[in-house]
């Protein structure tokens, strides 16, 4: 990704704090909303409109709105205004206030850290206190192996939680061992095994959010499967789910800080067709809107068009456990036969960057840089790269892994499918990849479009073989890339594994200073060594807004928009 001058002094700032940055940001202007000087010197004249309503799409259904178990982003960025954890994100990065009114840290003498959290005066949406009980019931919830969570991890290994680790392996299930306590109804405590600079932003996450312990109990596995199946802590609660069709969010009048809010409701489709989404733009249905790249040209010359700078990866994902897909040289043929550079610059054309390695820009590195740039020095080094397009290699590569399983061509053709989503936009980019195959390999791999939840179920059931996937960064350190291909990891959807790769993120996780950089750069190594994925693009993310929408905002990491102080003027 280009450098953004304003984004890198803004994680400055966010690490001086200890502070993660958790959402989507700008990427060429200092304001946080999208607001160049001229506008904001308007905010001194403007009025409130009197209809506070905002209309977005979501572009899916949303696959899983439980706090403790969801992983995808359409989900997050819902949960973001409907849930809050002990603290909360400023509009400029920094850690603010959530539920949590006051926090101290303590060091113990072990090398660790105590933190003890006073919650405010807070009520659920029901009118219910939040206690310490609900934090301390729903963290166990994500370590609870029966629940067996995904984002586990972020509690076990990211932050490093006393015996959180032992407890989700089933190795001791007695909770009073573990660093998770309610102290009483407004004081909840949490002991670190190591200190962790990130911990207190890191909170904000989602799988840090607590869902309504009540609630959990009360509706069982229908918990968040309706809008009235959940109770909220957030700005908003949502106020109508048709599922495939829209949610709704409504102002939250039991929420502490609801003096801030001033939109009433979010009317949220899920539109998939980009034709339908941007011709709702332009007849004034839609006030913002994602601006795919056969429209571009259309819209960048307009002040109501804004470009994000994400740190966010796309790949193809391998699964590394299919038959097939498990030998290397497979993976190495149908990733050489790819041309990147190519499906960057004409297929998304969207200002997006070409990847040379899994972990993208704006994350912190070593020696004042990003970590991008110490892997580029690697690279400028020959020291490892991920393929480049080579047609005749990737030919050579293809033939070896079919000697070596004792298939044909056409075997693996009709095993192997493209595993995609149902958007215009993701069906242009699947036969992008299917006709490089075709025409480097020979094969005609079919393209199998499904929605974004069923496309989420198959990856956790290992039942696909070939798919583009994203992520993005989920707090400020190139750990939240890197630990995600840990065996056994509960977002390790290639499911692969390689012992060495665990061991250079043990020493990532628990190494201090340039000491976890280095092992996450040797990390680095192995994953272009091995391909489990292949990356192709960071991603930009290009959008359109109305110009009486005020203060969405856009962070470079985590939950992609938030609402809280969001308002619409007159026009």
């Amino acid at each position: 990704m280009r450098k953004h001058k304003w984004l890198l002094l803004l994680l400055v700032v966010v690490m001086v704090l200890s502070a993660v940055l958790t959402g989507c940001g700008k990427s060429e202007e200092p304001a946080t909303n999208g607001e160049n000087e001229e506008e904001k010197k308007e905010e001194k004249t403007e009025k409130l409109a009197a209809e506070q309503v905002l209309r977005i799409n979501w572009g899916s259904e949303p696959p899983d709105l439980d706090p403790q178990t969801t992983t995808d982003q359409v989900s997050m960025e819902i949960l973001n205004a409907c849930m809050e954890g002990l603290v909360r994100l400023n509009p400029d990065g920094t850690v603010g206030k959530g539920l949590a009114e006051s926090y101290e840290k303590k060091d113990t003498e072990s090398g660790g850290e105590i933190w003890t959290f006073k919650l405010r005066d807070a009520k659920w949406s029901d009118g219910t206190p939040i206690t310490a009980k609900d934090f301390e019931d729903a963290w166990f919830r994500a370590i609870d192996p029966e629940v067996a969570a995904q984002y586990s991890y972020q509690l076990t290994d990211t932050a490093g939680i006393k015996n959180a680790d032992k407890f989700f392996a089933g190795e001791i299930t007695d909770r009073s061992q573990v660093g998770i306590k309610a102290v009483d109804d407004k004081t909840f405590q949490v002991e670190l095994t190591r200190k962790v600079p990130f911990f207190l932003s890191l909170t904000s996450f989602v799988t840090f959010v607590p869902a309504q312990s009540a609630a959990v109990t009360n509706f069982g596995d229908t918990y968040a499967s309706a809008a009235d199946k959940m109770v909220y802590s957030g700005p908003y609660v949502i106020s109508e789910w048709n599922h495939e069709q829209n949610l709704n969010l409504k102002k939250n009048d039991s929420y502490w800080d609801a003096e801030t809010v001033k939109l009433q409701e979010i009317k949220g489709d899920m539109i998939t067709d980009s034709n339908t989404y941007i011709n709702l733009y332009d007849t004034d249905e839609l006030d913002v809107t994602a601006v795919p790249s056969d429209f571009l040209e259309k819209y960048k010359g307009s002040s109501e068009y804004g470009s994000v700078a994400e740190a966010t990866t796309w790949y193809i994902q391998y699964n590394c456990e299919d038959e097939y897909l498990k030998n290397l040289n497979i993976r190495k043929g149908l990733s050489f036969a790819i041309d990147a550079k190519s499906f960057v610059d004409n297929v998304l054309a969207n200002g997006s960057i070409l990847a040379d390695g899994l972990t993208p820009t704006l994350l912190p590195g070593k020696g004042g840089k990003e970590f991008a740039e110490n892997r580029k020095e690697l690279l400028d080094n020959k020291e490892y790269t991920f393929p480049a397009f080579d047609a005749a290699k990737a030919k050579e590569y293809f033939e070896a892994g079919l000697k070596e399983l004792g298939i044909t061509a056409q075997q693996f053709q009709e095993h192997t499918t493209f595993l995609t989503g149902e958007s215009d936009t993701a069906k242009k980019q699947a036969a992008a990849i299917q006709s490089m195959w075709k025409q480097n390999l020979g094969i005609d791999v079919k393209i199998e479009t499904v929605s974004f939840k069923i496309r989420v179920d198959r990856y956790d059931r290992k039942d696909y073989t070939t798919t583009f996937a994203g992520w993005g960064a989920d707090y400020n350190d190139p750990l939240t890339f890197m630990d995600l291909w840990v065996t056994g990891a509960g977002n390790n959807t290639a499911f692969w594994s390689n012992a060495a790769y665990d061991e250079d993120i043990k020493k990532a996780v628990n190494g201090e200073g340039d000491e976890r950089i280095d092992a996450m750069l040797d990390a680095e190594k192995i994953l272009a060594e091995e391909l489990p994925v292949f990356p192709i693009w960071y991603n930009a993310r290009n959008f359109v807004q109305k110009p009486y929408v005020k203060d969405v905002i856009r962070f470079p990491v985590g939950a992609d928009l938030e609402f809280k102080w969001t308002y619409i003027i007159e026009h």
